[in-house]
């Protein structure tokens, strides 16, 4: 039933789609290219009949979804469907031919004409079953050489061969990483890793390096501050020895691709050169033959088929949660990148939702979780409402990802990294912040006292959630006409504490919002203290100079950072880290602590967390502690459930209403409407603009939009598929 919905759901789509017929030699069957006017997509459908599994297409959802069909075949059909006087329901196969098909899994498949010589019915019983299907094994290489000892000619489709040139790839690979692996047991290293890059690394690094190149396509979801960079860079130079790759495209958000660049000059003597400037220059750097070609996921969306052009052997996504939302426009533009091999590298593969994990999987394998309809219909625990309540068959989900993620942790591999401490400080809300404070949450106990709330009043309650979360900040985040901030109180006498404690100590100061960053130097001047500044505003080759002068300068002791540096950075030359405030995303908090936390740090870590109290802060907390429930399950349990109440719309409205003096009313939880989903990709959309047009937006808006982007996820619930 559930499969048959999902076809009748792409019948349905197919309306509006144009159709056009390209091979004209016949009336019906052939070639036909489908578009989509409101998108733009164009895409090819080989009609060969009018049942389902008869036909194919170049779109990505046929490739994936297993069902034989996809909206562009329905919409073929559709159209040829009027005609009157159509007895055949299939294409006359007029030449033996080996195509790919996609069923439950991708297999070669032959089509015979009705008269063929023995020898090729021989070949068709040795290499495929009853239905023209491969079962042979391994046997890709045989049948090749087989092909040319018929008398027939055996037309092998170009994405067939493709099929097997792969296959027979990833066969030879993991041969290589069996002897490989074996050399390390005996704690010794083959030839091939001899010299591979100019540093030593690790065991468990060098385990890391031959899982990624000897499996072709991988994620590598090892804990933050392990050395993922280093292990992309020799698995890329691994690949060049074995595979002889010429060209390795690093995908990177803006904030780090100056940092690879270094971390590419010091482990490798390959050209590397980072993609930037405007368009007209960039076109001009993608046709240099560098071996390392840097860009950032926005300039993927905007020169998605001038990348692909370039034909790069290897692609590596860094700090891949960027494409964790499978609606979003950078993540379906990454996804459409072209290359043999690939390694998606991200410490946190799962932040809130398992839904996030199937979107990063796609980009190494669209089909290693199944179609996403099944997925979520497996996976998911939703009660009568149809609210989601927890997950379940987790252990199907580890064996599925086993072939194609690693993950170490660092309490497994790094036993001699310094301790971390944590701490939170709480500080009162000063008059000046209390009154705006008490004021937006009448407003938004208000609004939830309604029994629905419009699209407005969604939107309302959004600006409140955020509003008070800026008021505990400072009052003049909210009014600029106001001066109170008991955080930035303590923050300066923390500063002044830890400066007491001797030149060798520096620190990392977060907060999601631009204008309190502004706030926090001013303290700093104050205090006569040196720092430097980052945040998402700032042009991507404009951001190196501030890490370096963090990290060489031992006169700048605080590099203050929106979250646009909470990953990918090496900034161990902090032993504190200072949350201004504490965001409500579990792997964004761990991000951030990491970039001081993490490979070649020496010194003991100190977290703390500043928490302005008897607030929504307090309740943020807890929120943390029930996300990262599910991540440890999955990657780090043995359980195969997980049950949670999801932190939702109503539990989220609730966490700031169930205080001293109101009443929390009662919620309920709001449908799940297509337009809210719209305003989920609108308002991600929104927030990767506003943080790439300089000076123009409002100092911190880019935040707010993204904040509010994940406020409304929350809201949503997992995404209909």
């Amino acid at each position: 039933m559930l499969r048959e919905d999902q076809i009748d759901l792409r019948r349905a789509r197919a309306a509006g789609l144009v159709v056009a017929k390209v091979d004209a030699r016949t009336r019906l069957f052939g070639q036909y290219r489908v578009t989509n006017p409101a998108s733009g997509g164009d895409y090819s459908v080989s009609l060969r009949g009018y049942e389902t599994g008869d036909n194919a297409c170049t779109c990505p959802d046929f490739k994936a979804n297993t069902l034989g069909t996809c909206k562009h075949i329905e919409a073929v059909l559709a159209q040829l469907e009027r005609p009157a006087g159509s007895a055949r329901r299939k294409a006359a196969v007029t030449r033996p031919e080996v195509g790919l098909h996609y069923g439950a899994a991708v297999t070669l498949a032959l089509r015979l004409p009705t008269r063929s010589s023995d020898a090729l019915n021989k070949l068709a019983r040795k290499y495929f079953d009853s239905q023209g299907h491969w079962s042979a094994g391994e046997r890709y290489e045989e049948f090749v050489a087989a092909v040319e000892d018929v008398p027939e000619h055996v037309t092998i489709e170009p994405d067939a061969l493709d099929f097997i040139d792969a296959v027979v790839d990833r066969h030879k690979l993991a041969e290589t990483e069996v002897s490989l692996i074996a050399a390390l047991d005996r704690g010794k290293t083959l030839p091939e890793l001899d010299g591979l890059v100019r540093a030593t690394l690790y065991d468990y690094q060098w385990r890391g390096v031959v899982f990624a190149a000897c499996r072709a396509r991988v994620i590598l979801g090892d804990d933050m501050g392990l050395g993922k960079t280093a292990q992309a860079i020799a698995a890329a130079e691994l690949l060049a020895r074995l595979r002889g790759i010429t060209r390795v495209l690093v995908v990177a958000p803006a904030s780090v691709k100056y940092q690879w660049a270094d971390e590419i000059a010091r482990l490798s003597g390959r050209t590397v050169q980072v993609i930037d400037g405007d368009r007209p220059d960039r076109l001009i750097q993608y046709q240099q033959p560098a071996f390392f070609n840097l860009v950032n996921y926005e300039q993927v969306t905007r020169d998605l088929d001038e990348i692909n052009a370039t034909r790069p052997d290897y692609v590596i996504v860094d700090e891949a949660q960027r494409i964790k939302n499978w609606e979003s426009k950078t993540s379906r533009a990454v996804k459409k990148l072209a290359s043999r091999y690939a390694l998606v590298l991200t410490g946190t593969p799962l932040e809130n939702k398992l839904e996030e994990l199937y979107s990063i999987v796609q980009f190494v394998d669209d089909r290693r979780l199944g179609p996403a309809f099944q997925f979520l219909h497996d996976h998911r625990k939703l009660d009568a409402r149809g609210n989601l309540t927890g997950y379940r068959k987790l252990d199907a989900v580890r064996e599925k990802l086993a072939p194609i993620f690693l993950r170490r942790t660092r309490a497994e591999v790094l036993t001699q990294l310094p301790e971390r401490t944590e701490s939170t400080v709480y500080v009162e809300l000063a008059p000046e912040q209390r009154t705006p404070y008490e004021q937006q949450r009448a407003t938004l106990a208000r609004l939830l006292m309604k029994l629905s709330l419009s699209d407005l009043d969604r939107r309302r309650v959004l600006a409140c959630l955020t509003n008070m979360r800026m008021i505990c900040d400072a009052a003049a985040l909210f009014d600029d006409s106001l001066d109170a901030s008991p955080k930035l109180d303590e923050f300066e006498a923390l500063i002044r504490d830890l400066m007491s404690e001797g030149e060798g100590h520096k620190a990392i100061v977060f907060s999601q919002w631009e204008q309190m960053l502004h706030l926090a130097g001013a303290r700093l001047e104050k205090a006569k203290v040196g720092y430097a500044m980052l945040h998402g505003r700032m042009p991507s080759a404009e951001r190196a100079g501030p890490i370096r002068r963090f990290v060489e300068d031992p006169q700048c002791r605080v590099f203050l950072s929106t979250d646009a540096g909470g990953s990918g950075l090496n900034l161990q030359a902090a032993d504190t880290v200072i949350h201004l405030e504490v965001p409500w995303n579990p792997a964004v908090l761990e991000q951030r602590i990491a970039r001081a936390h993490r490979l070649g740090q020496r010194r003991a870590v100190h977290v703390i967390r500043l928490v302005a109290r008897n607030t929504i802060e307090d309740r943020v907390l807890e929120v943390l502690a029930q996300k990262r429930e599910l991540f440890d399950q999955l990657f780090d349990g043995d359980t195969d459930e997980v049950a949670f109440s999801a932190p939702g719309f109503a539990e989220v409205v609730r966490a700031t209403a169930e205080l001293d003096e109101v009443e929390p009313p009662v919620v309920a939880s709001p449908p799940v409407d297509k337009i809210l989903t719209a305003g989920v990709a609108l308002l991600e959309a929104l927030a990767e603009s506003l943080a790439e047009r300089g000076g123009q937006i409002e100092p911190g808006l880019a935040e707010r939009a993204r904040r509010a982007a994940e406020l409304v996820t929350a809201a949503l619930g997992p995404p209909a598929e």
